[in-house]
């Protein structure tokens, strides 16, 4: 049998809010930048009374010869600010919560507190920024 190690488990790192919420508006930027070009067909698609496009990828096509590459990216700055403080705020505002959460002594949290956590952070996120973005599109 092994004898039991007296060294001292090694501490879990966490890592701090502020990260998590750099890290969550990264993330946004990323997702916006992606997400645009769809958006745009999209609205070009639902817009178009008379025809002019056959499709998802005719539509695309055609924005790109017509109006540039750069038009697919059109209303990026909204859409990426909107995303960027959404998830800055629900990654921040999670992991604080959780903190709050985590057991004093031993510094794990339950599932119920990971599940409040999250809740709360998607109430906080709902409410100070989807909710007025939503409403002044």
């Amino acid at each position: 049998m092994a004898e039991p190690s007296n060294k001292p488990e090694p501490t879990k790192k966490t890592i701090p809010p502020h990260v998590k919420a750099i890290a969550g508006s990264l993330g946004g930027i990323v997702e916006a930048s992606c997400l645009q070009p769809i958006d745009v067909i999209k609205t070009r698609l639902q817009l178009d009374r008379t025809g002019t496009y056959k499709g998802i990828v005719h539509c695309g096509v055609t924005v790109a010869r017509t109006e540039g590459v750069r038009a697919l990216w059109k209303g990026l700055t909204p859409f990426a600010t909107h995303l960027t403080l959404k998830y800055a705020l629900r990654m921040g505002s999670n992991a604080v919560l959780q903190s709050a959460f985590k057991d004093p002594e031993t510094g794990h949290i339950s599932n119920r507190g990971r599940l409040l956590s999250g809740f709360g952070a998607g109430v906080l996120e709902a409410l100070v920024i989807v909710t007025p973005f939503e409403v002044s599109y």
